[in-house]
């Protein structure tokens, strides 16, 4: 697995999870997984957080944008 860090994007990969197959951006890095958030639109009104542990998930890329 890559070196996550805050702003990292993963995919959720494990078909059981009920958020299966979203698209998380790292807020922190556990020693058990990440907490990660998606963006709710319209006009970002606020973020959806969700936790997944290692193993359920794939590192995706680097977020170009992230909120605060």
């Amino acid at each position: 697995m890559e070196n996550l860090e805050k702003g990292c994007i993963v995919q959720i990969t494990d078909e059981s999870d009920p958020w299966f197959p979203c698209l998380l951006i790292v807020d922190e890095v556990k020693s058990w997984g990440i907490q990660g958030y998606l963006t709710i639109p319209p006009n970002a009104t606020g973020n959806a957080y969700y936790r997944i542990e290692n193993g359920k998930f794939e590192f995706v890329g680097i977020a170009k944008i992230v909120s605060m």
